[in-house]
């Protein structure tokens, strides 16, 4: 049992350490013409590949055991790293919808932009609608 509260302490440092040192801060992020169609879709592409890789961590990282003890810690576990929008997955899902919704604004930008509907399409595929 010390071993896994100890694995617990160590997975929430290097975790805290990990998004502490990667949060964003506010940027002005700009594109072109040229650019917009291949922005957007880069985006869409990545929230959607930082989903899938987290649905995976998910799996591996839920801990279910029964026991008074175990379980509390289990639960602890659970809700520090997967549970709930507080967690580090539940940041991580807030950030994969930032950048659909970024990848939103591009495909509504490139309407501004004069691109027909095919051609968003093609670039964003449908899931690009948001």
């Amino acid at each position: 049992m010390g071993a896994v509260v100890g694995a617990v302490r160590v997975a929430e440092d290097a975790l805290g350490k990990m998004f502490t040192s990667t949060e964003a801060s506010a940027q002005k992020f700009e594109v072109k013409k040229e650019t917009v169609l291949q922005s957007g879709k880069l985006i869409s592409d990545q929230a959607d590949l930082l989903l899938d890789k987290l649905s995976v961590a998910v799996q591996r990282l839920r801990v279910d055991v029964d026991g008074e003890v175990n379980g509390k810690i289990a639960a602890a576990w659970n809700s520090r790293l997967i549970v709930g929008d507080e967690s580090y997955a539940g940041r991580v899902r807030q950030y994969a919808a930032s950048l659909k919704n970024l990848s939103v604004q591009l495909r509504d930008a490139a309407t501004q932009y004069g691109f027909s509907d095919e051609e968003i399409k093609a670039s964003f595929g449908d899931k690009g609608a948001a």
